[in-house]
């Protein structure tokens, strides 16, 4: 089985403005396989929910709570299985220079789901920096089956 190693993206704004087609993608995709492996270790219980705060808009935000909530809610009844959820495979469709598609293979315990949703370039005022919006890809849309 041919897999491709997937790393966690690097902490850095959007594509700059001279960036290539190519180039665009490729940065979109490191920031979805980065935001989507924080989501799953949220959902893990291995990160606190903030940490994807950055990374996802409200809306997707409040998804991944609720989705937290009721994990949480089940291994309060059953104990967890220990199982990491692991990022097999992501690809990426661009729909316009500031905007793309996902979907991808997530697999846990040897079962495979299917995760999919959207990404855009959107300016951001971050903490703990300066005052004025960086541009960064944010997920906007998510789902995990």
């Amino acid at each position: 089985m041919n897999t491709i190693e997937l790393r966690p993206a690097p902490e850095s704004s959007g594509p700059s403005a001279t960036a290539t087609p190519a180039q665009v993608a490729q940065s979109a995709r490191v920031a979805v396989i980065g935001a989507v492996q924080r989501i799953l270790e949220v959902l893990d219980g291995r990160r606190p929910c903030e940490h994807v705060s950055a990374t996802v808009s409200a809306e997707v935000f409040g998804q991944v709570a609720v989705a937290l909530k009721k994990r949480e809610a089940q291994t309060a009844r059953a104990p967890a299985r220990g199982v990491a959820v692991r990022l097999r495979r992501v690809h990426l469709q661009m729909r316009s220079a500031r905007a793309a598609e996902f979907f991808g293979t997530v697999e846990r315990g040897g079962r495979m789901h299917a995760v999919a949703g959207r990404v855009e370039l959107r300016p951001l005022l971050l903490p703990g920096r300066m005052r004025r919006p960086e541009v960064h890809w944010v997920l906007t849309e998510f789902g995990l089956i």
